[in-house]
This record gives structure tokens, sequence and C-alpha cells, in this order.
């Protein structure tokens, strides 16, 4: 149930130059975390060497294990963000997630042992999970629904960004330099943006871009425990949710297997298997921002046709990743060239990312201010268990099937996820209008 005072209904909050240099602020800090997501996956080899792992070792224990402990704690960490998200200022919250988060990236870089590493990636975690609900609850008063499309697409744009980024960073550094200094180059930084967010940003109004606003009188409106129940009724929801855990194994996938999958299975090596991540990832990040502004002009022509572009791209994103999955390996005669697999991965990733665009935006458009934090801890939670599952489940399918076959499995999960979200099509707009009819009828009574 939600609590608070009614105000009258007005017109959607405009944009002001301040929300976009926040906008912006956010961004930034946002691909900074993001960046520490993947900085091992390049010099998983170089790692298991200094820690004296063989090749099942190396995916067991530096892919699988630490992977999901990592997405595990963030998941966890997301469910109780979102639930403070609710309650308490979420600009100071944020400034204490990012140092609490880039704490353990730093230790990351002077570790000497396995178990060292394991407790320093595993508590990495907190700053991605507990990010994620305050992020978009923030952007959610920031920006009204006509926009947030677009203001989500330019978030998920940075976590591209800070991935493929940090990729590329740990694969140019880590072979020369050792691959611990990329740990120390990523976190630094966000020390100090953390203390301009501090400064530059201002505690936006829950419901403050709302068409229909709810004001409390006092604390702002609040969800209680109980209620998280009736968050997981709303249909869309628990659609959203559900496409999170298969829809994400691909992506664990990709952030911690493919890097090294063609460097040294494919017979790439290092230098070109990090660009043709590299070439994915920026796809990534463009179909990102792409996505995000085809979806908000779909949005605006008609909403419930916003899943169904969703679904579909899941679905067909399936295709060239199989084909970059099955590529004959660079060893002998009739293998496709660097061109042709860039390409492959370019079209993969441009498509693959229009769901991550817009999932987001539309939890936010489904649910009432007071709720966002901790539906975005809910799905942060079956987000990150995705993640997590997916290098934990793949490494013994590796055992079972070899690589190639495991990441067959794994990819074929987005198919469940493009389902979900075809599913969603049929719920879509019907949920946002009983959201906004709930805020019209607690402003009337």
């Amino acid at each position: 149930m939600v609590h608070g005072a009614s105000a009258p209904g007005r017109e959607e909050r405009a944009i002001t130059a301040r929300d976009r240099v926040v906008l912006g602020l956010l961004a930034v800090v946002t691909a900074l975390l993001f960046a520490d997501q993947n900085l091992m996956a390049p010099n998983l080899t170089q790692i298991a060497a200094e820690f004296g792992f063989d090749a099942v070792e190396r995916d067991t224990k530096l892919g699988s294990a630490i992977a999901a402990a990592f997405f595990l704690v963030g998941g966890l960490m997301s469910v109780g963000a979102g639930y403070l998200t609710d309650r308490f200022p979420r600009k100071w919250l944020f400034v204490g997630v990012v140092v609490v988060g880039e704490i353990p990236c730093l230790w990351t870089g002077f570790v000497r042992s396995y178990e060292e590493l394991f407790v320093a990636r595993m508590l990495t975690g907190i700053g991605l999970g507990a990010a994620m609900p305050l992020l978009y609850s923030l952007l959610g008063d920031y920006f009204s629904a006509r926009v947030r499309a677009s203001a989500s697409a330019v978030t998920t744009f940075a976590m591209g960004i800070g991935i493929a980024g940090g990729q590329v960073l740990a694969g140019a550094v880590g072979p020369e330099h050792g691959w611990r200094l990329p740990f120390v180059l990523v976190a630094a930084p966000n020390f100090v943006l953390a203390g301009v967010v501090a400064l530059v940003m201002r505690e936006p109004q829950r419901g403050g871009a709302e068409a229909v606003q709810v004001v409390s009188g006092g604390q702002n409106e609040r969800v209680a425990l109980a209620d998280w129940k009736a968050l997981l009724r709303v249909r869309t929801n628990a659609l959203l949710f559900l496409q999170g855990l298969p829809g994400c194994v691909p992506w664990g996938m990709l952030f911690t297997f493919w890097n090294d999958y063609f460097a040294q299975d494919k017979g790439l090596g290092v230098g070109p298997a990090t660009l043709l991540v590299m070439v994915v990832g920026g796809a990534v990040i463009g179909g990102s921002l792409l996505g995000g502004l085809l979806g908000n002009h779909v949005y605006r022509r008609r909403p419930n046709a916003l899943p169904v572009l969703c679904g579909v791209a899941a679905i067909v994103g399936v295709l060239p990743a199989l084909a970059l999955i099955n590529t004959p390996a660079h060893t002998g005669d009739g293998a496709p060239g660097m061109g042709a697999l860039m390409g492959l991965g370019a079209v993969m990733g441009l498509v693959i990312s229009i769901p991550s665009a817009n999932i987001r935006a539309m939890l936010v458009n489904v649910n009432p201010p007071a709720a966002r934090g901790s539906v975005f801890g809910l799905f942060n939670l079956a987000d990150d268990l995705g993640k997590g599952l997916g290098p934990f489940l793949i490494g013994p399918l590796v055992a079972v099937l070899g690589r190639t076959g495991a990441f067959n499995v794994a990819a074929s999960l987005w198919v469940l996820c493009g389902l979900a979200l075809l599913a969603a099509g049929r719920t879509f707009a019907g949920d946002q209008e009983a959201m906004e009819a709930g805020l019209r009828a607690r402003q009337g009574g």
C-alpha cells in the first residue's frame, strides 16, 4: 500500500539544463562502476597461470565461481538497496554505494591469493547491485514517461561503454603491465566523482515528473515490505522479472568467457579476440542508445508495441550469436576473416541490446514513484541471478559439452527472454493505465 497525502494533478515536469548535467554525471559514474564488471575476462589465462590453475580450474574457479559470487551479492544488495531507496534520500545513498563499491575494486589490484581475489570480487558486486534501484528511482523522478526510454537509453549506453571500455583497458594493459593495474585505474576516478555527485545533484521530489502527482505530508510515499507481493501481481512486472533469468545467462557467458574463448579456442590471440569483443560491445553501446530512441518513438505511437519490439529483437539476436560461437577455429583454411566476424558481432550487438535499452523504462512506467526502488531491487535480483547463474551453470556444461556446446545452450536462452517480452505486449499499456488511475484515485481521495 502506498501511504501519503495527495496533491493536485499537473503537467509533466519540464527537463532543465541541470537535469541534463545530472544525467551526464550519473552516466559517467555508472560507466565506471560497470567498467569493473568484466576486467578479468581478457586475462583469465594469465590469472590462472599466476595461481597455478589448469584450463578446467580457470573456467570453474575464475569464470564460474567468482562471477556467481559477484552477481549473487549484487542481487541481494539490490533488494536491500531497493527497500532503502523508497525510504531515505537517494542522493546520499547513491554516493555511499559508489564509494563502498569501489573500495573492493581497488583492493583487487593488490590481492595476493585466490581467496583474497574471490572475496574482493564478491564484495565489488555491492556497488553494481545497490546502485541500480537508486539510479532508476532517480531517473523516474527527473524525467517524465514520454522521455524515460531516452533517459534510460543514456544510462544503458553508459553501462555498455563501461563494460566494453573496461575490457579494452584490461586487454591493452594486462598483457604488458599485469592484470591487476586495470582495477586500480577503473576504481580511482569514482572516489572523486562521488564527491562531485554530492555537490551537484539535488534530491528530486518523488513523483515530481508525473502528470499525476502524489506528495506525502512529511516523509515521501512508501511501500511496505508486505506490499512486495502486490508488485509481483502486476503482470508486466512479473514478465519483466521472469525474462531476466534466462535473458541474462547469455550476457554472463559473453562477459565472462568470450574474450578468452576466441583468443584460445578459436585461435585469434588476445589482441584480435579483444578487438572482436570490443566490436560486439561497441555495437551493444550503439544499439542501447539507438534502441532507446527507437523505443521512445514506438512508445509514443503505441505503448504495447514497445515490449513486442524488444521480444522480436531478443529472438532475432540469437542467430548472429550462434553463428559467432560456431565459427571455425582460425588454425587453417576455411576460417572466416576478422571482417566477417566483426560484421556478425556488430549485427548481434545492435539487435540484442534493444531490449536492455527499454526494459527499465517500461518498469518505471508501470510502477508508482514510491515503489520504484523496491521494484528495481527485485528486478536487479532476477537480473543478477541470471548473470551469476550463467557462468555458474556454464562451468559444469563446459565439462560435459565443451565450451562451444555450452555456449550454444546459453545463447539459445535469449529465445525464452523474447517470449516473455512478447507476452508483456499484452499487459504493458493496461498496467501503466492502472498505475496512473491509482495515482488519480489517491489524489481524489
